[in-house]
Order: structure tokens, then C-alpha cells, then sequence
């Protein structure tokens, strides 16, 4: 009798210790948009070397597209399926932080806060008071800038090794190249393509002094005088180029059909490796005229939160600090072949010191700028958008075009 209970307790010791185990093993899913051949090995590897380091936690990775990922994120904390961690673009974050469907993070976030770049975007509430909270993690960084066809240029008569610095000089510049059609176009515009037109647009509105919203965000300045002439401006900029989608432009740059385009660090890491042939510059976003304005770009960014209904946020947080991590982001990045990551000190790395290009794209997010951080931005950068589009295809001028959009942009703050 006295071995059959030593024997059972044995046992029951044994059960004990497999349950512990399998109640301290944690699975976390975690949605991204990094689908791309060229990223998407990185991203598992990472994973890996997650697991490897925390055998306790298991991630399980779904892919979106930036097509429907809104629309598909949305439906999920509406049903209660939503993961427990997600990226999310700069700006469809405060959308979500305002809906009280995501982790707060303020006493994490505050912990490291001086050693990552770019919180605002996921920042909400007053400084001045205790009501700022903040609900997500920067991972990386990136900006546009603007991209030129050295060959088309000298086709032109213009002089390649002066990089333009205003909107005078762009507009004759892409005059003069478009002049070359049907054999390539001036300046490469964006369609109405979602997500994408506002940020081509924007920066000749912030170049120009304007603002989106008012400070207090109860009235939108989308119709002010210097948006009025940004728009005036970008539209003149179309008439002198072709209109596409990112891709299609991307595409057209690449095969010498297009002088000028604004695009990202993805042209960039394309031309690299598979169009070392091309004779192309980079250079900042023109100014409205010498020495006035700046030279405004898009700022954005991608972001790590948690589902505020995680069974697990103290996994989540780990999966985050492990993947924001400088040597984890800067992985990412050069897989990118472009894009900072957010922690401080990145930008000293060999891989950015000796590249000029990404030195210039640094340089270029010194004076780039995010939206507002409201909750309805997704909803207001629509509506800038198809005023955008409007006055591109000469349905309205700009004057009607902004002043309507400044009525509809009023009722949504209202």
C-alpha cells in the first residue's frame, strides 16, 4: 500500500507538472503586411529567433495586403477575432486608439520612450494633463523623396548634376522632359489609388504653410489660400506627365518613361538590385520657391499594438520589444532596402553612413511631417483624396474642390 500511494503521488506530481507546462506555453497571433519575397524570409527568421529565445511562445503569422487590411482589421475587433498583435500604418492608428479596442501602453511606452523616434501617431490626449495615453510602439520609419531620370534630363537640354531645389524648377523641368512624349513623360502623378494620392499632395501643402486641421481639430484648414495654390500647383504638375497608379509609375521611372516621380525607399531598393543600368538621382522635396518653405514630405511609419482583449499582453510586449530591438528592426530594413528603424542611434550604422541615398532619405524625414493625429484621419485623407482627384481631371478648380471638401471634413469633426 504504502509504494501504490508513493507510486500515486508520483503520478499525481507528474500531472501537475505537465499542466504548469502547458498552461505557462502561450500562442500569439500577430498580423503584418510584409509579403514581399524580399521580406518576408526576414520576418520568419525573426520569428525564430523569437521562439528560439522565448520557448514558451508560439507566434502564428497572417499575412494582409495594404488593399483591404484596413477593411479586414476593422471587421476583426468588430467580431472579436482581431489578433493579439498587429501592425498598423501611422495613420490608421489613431482610428483605432480612439476606439477603445487596443492595449494601453503609456506606462511600457514611457519606459523606453527616449529611445525610440516618432510617438505622436500613436499618442492621444493632452500633454499638459494626465489624459495623454499612448497605444503602440514605433518600428519603422520612412519618408518619399523625390526621384529623376538623369538621361531624360539631358534629352531635354536641362543639366543633370543640378538637382532642382523649387517648385519653379520642377514645373520647367518636367515641361521640358514631357516635351519628349510619347517617348516618356514629365512627372509621374498618382490616380486616385487609396492610401496613396494624399501623400503625394500633402507635402506641397505643408511646403506651402497649410495646415489640414485646426490646432484644436474642431475646423479643417483644407481650403485655406496656401492650400488652394498647392493644389493649383500639383495639378499643373499632372498636365505636364501621365497619371497612374504607384506601381504602373514605378514601372514607367524604371524603364525611362517618366523624368520625375515621388516614391519611397521600395524604388529605390528595386533599382539597386535590378536596374543598375539606369542613370537616375534622388534629391529633397522642392521647395515653393528659393528660400521659402521647405522641403515637406510624408512622414510614416509602421507600428506594433495589442488587442486590449489579449489573454496574453505580457507575451505581446515581449514579442514588440523584441521585434522594435535596434539590430532586429535594422534587419527588416535592409531587407526593405529602405526605412529607419525607429530606434535611436540606427542612422550611425555602416549601412546608412555609407550610403548616400539613404542619406538623403535621412535627411528628408527631418522635415517630414505625419497627419493629425485624429480618429476619423482614414475618412478625412478619403475626402482630400477625391478633391485631389477632381481638380487632376478638371471636374472643379481647386478653390471649389477644397471648399467642398472643407464642408465635409467639418461634419465628420463635428
Amino acid at each position: 500500500m504504502k509504494a501504490l500511494r508513493i507510486f500515486l503521488v508520483l503520478i499525481f506530481l507528474f500531472f501537475l507538472s505537465c499542466v504548469k507546462k502547458q498552461d505557462h506555453f502561450v500562442t500569439l497571433s500577430w498580423w503584418q503586411f510584409w509579403t514581399n519575397p524580399e521580406v518576408k524570409p526576414t520576418i520568419l527568421e525573426l520569428i525564430q529567433q523569437f521562439e528560439k529565445e522565448n520557448p514558451n511562445i508560439k507566434v502564428n503569422l497572417t499575412d494582409l495586403t495594404w488593399s483591404d487590411g484596413h477593411e479586414k482589421i476593422v471587421v476583426a475587433f468588430g467580431s472579436g477575432t482581431a489578433p493579439d498583435v498587429l501592425e498598423l500604418g501611422s495613420d490608421w492608428l489613431p482610428e483605432f486608439s480612439y476606439q477603445n479596442v487596443l492595449l494601453d501602453v503609456t506606462i511600457e511606452a514611457e519606459k523606453i520612450k527616449e529611445e525610440f523616434l516618432m510617438w505622436e501617431p500613436a499618442t492621444i490626449g493632452n500633454p499638459k494633463d494626465a489624459s495623454q495615453k499612448i497605444f503602440g510602439f514605433p518600428w519603422i520609419l520612412d519618408t518619399r523623396v523625390l526621384f529623376y531620370n538623369k538621361d531624360l534630363m539631358k534629352k531635354a537640354g536641362l543639366d543633370p548634376d543640378k538637382p532642382l531645389t523649387n517648385w519653379n524648377e520642377l514645373l520647367d523641368y518636367c515641361k521640358a522632359v514631357n516635351k519628349l512624349k510619347p517617348e516618356a513623360y514629365g512627372f509621374g502623378a498618382n490616380s486616385a489609388e487609396r492610401h496613396r494620392l494624399y501623400k503625394k499632395f500633402l507635402p506641397f501643402l505643408w511646403a506651402n504653410g497649410g495646415d489640414i486641421l485646426s490646432p484644436d481639430q474642431k475646423e479643417s484648414k483644407i481650403n485655406s489660400a496656401e492650400a488652394i495654390r498647392a493644389l493649383e500647383f500639383y495639378k499643373e504638375l499632372t498636365l505636364n506627365g501621365m497619371i497612374d497608379t504607384q506601381a504602373m509609375l514605378d514601372e514607367a521611372f524604371k524603364n525611362n518613361k517618366i523624368g520625375f516621380v515621388i516614391s519611397g525607399g521600395w524604388l529605390l531598393n528595386d533599382l539597386r538590385k535590378n536596374y543598375p543600368q539606369l542613370n537616375f538621382g534622388i534629391c529633397l522635396m522642392p521647395k515653393p520657391e528659393s528660400g521659402r518653405g521647405t522641403p515637406a514630405s510624408f512622414a510614416g511609419g509602421e507600428f506594433l499594438v495589442i488587442n486590449k482583449k489579449t489573454k496574453n499582453p505580457g507575451e505581446a510586449l515581449e514579442l514588440i520589444e523584441f521585434l522594435i530591438r535596434k539590430d532586429n528592426c535594422l534587419k527588416v530594413c535592409q531587407a526593405i532596402g529602405s526605412g529607419f528603424p525607429s530606434a535611436k542611434g540606427a542612422e550611425l550604422d555602416p549601412y546608412y553612413r555609407n550610403n548616400p541615398d539613404l542619406s538623403i532619405f535621412q535627411e528628408q524625414l527631418k522635415y517630414a511631417i505625419s497627419p493629425p493625429s485624429h480618429p476619423k484621419w482614414v475618412y478625412i485623407e478619403e475626402i482630400i483624396e477625391k478633391a485631389v482627384e477632381e481638380v487632376m481631371y478638371e471636374k472643379k478648380s481647386a478653390q471649389d474642390a477644397l471648399d467642398e471638401a472643407k464642408s465635409e471634413i467639418d461634419k465628420l469633426l463635428e
